[in-house]
């Protein structure tokens, strides 16, 4: 049949049984998995430097809750939190110079208060996009939307990657969109609306952008007395002030395709100045 063709109640699981209403169910009944691949390395020199770097590959399938209670299958897929690849470093010098270290071990107190306690501190990550699911509106979902989740059926190629910044509209392009979704059958693409009753493509099968970011310190350590010593902090986040990017607009055929805003969380670089003291 055509889309529309099937009463709307006739199309509802229950509704032999009289039963019109959507249900709800709420337990805690669903299963998960996830499998990764872990790596770790750590060093420390005896020149006051040290790092340790992490590196996981991920893959954590889970349920969303929409339909579970009819069809758990519906919606098990790619975690909405999962991402692929996760790479970070982190890194600690103490330089070299000041009293007791390689250059200037020998300085005084005024010399050793000036080119002694420097420390350098780093921290990189850098992670695969966050997946995300096409979805699609208007007239078609309000029909379809009682079979679950309203995904449209991806039968081509769909190409995303991070255009330039629209500085009018306030947006970065991510993929293009339909001005409207194809039928069932029809050429044109990437996206076409599945058949009445029946569901789209898998559930977060495409992924955003990746993110970067790298923080940066430098702190000054120094005694005041013997048993006073303070630390003066200067911090640097997002340092290389990289733009980290959400997920685009997933509605395919109302306006989707472009980035609107940050990732959660995520802030152009930031300068902080700080100093403790501890007695």
């Amino acid at each position: 049949m055509g889309f529309g063709t099937i009463p709307r109640d006739q199309r509802r699981p229950f509704a032999n049984f009289g039963w019109t209403q959507d249900i709800s169910l709420f337990g805690n009944d669903a299963v998960s998995s996830y499998n990764a691949l872990q790596i770790k390395v750590d060093k420390r020199f005896s020149s006051g430097l040290q790092f340790v770097s992490h590196y996981t590959w991920s893959k954590s399938l889970d349920h969303d809750r929409d339909y579970y209670a009819i069809d758990p299958h519906v919606q098990y897929g790619i975690d909405d939190f999962n991402r692929r690849h996760v790479f970070s470093f982190s890194g600690v010098y103490q330089l070299p110079f000041g009293k007791g270290k390689r250059f200037g071990g020998n300085a005084s107190r005024l010399l050793n208060l000036l080119i002694g306690g420097y420390q350098i501190n780093s921290t990189t990550n850098w992670s695969s996009g966050l997946p995300w699911t096409p979805t699609y509106a208007g007239s078609e979902c309000s029909v379809d939307i009682d079979t679950g989740p309203c995904r449209p059926l991806v039968i081509g190629s769909l190409h995303t990657s991070v255009g330039h910044f629209d500085p009018v509209a306030g947006t970065v392009p991510f993929y293009t969109p339909v001005a409207a979704l194809a039928n069932n059958g029809d050429v044109q693409g990437p996206f076409q609306r599945p058949q009445a009753g029946t569901f789209g493509s898998q559930r977060n099968a495409f992924f955003g952008p990746s993110i970067f970011s790298s923080d940066m310190s430098l702190f000054k350590n120094f005694s005041i007395t013997e048993r006073v010593a303070a630390q003066f902090r200067f911090e640097a986040f997002n340092v290389f002030n990289h733009v980290t990017l959400n997920n685009p607009n997933n509605c395919v055929d109302c306006g989707g395709g472009n980035i609107t805003q940050l990732a959660p969380n995520a802030s152009m670089r930031q300068l902080n100045f700080g100093m403790k003291v501890t007695f």
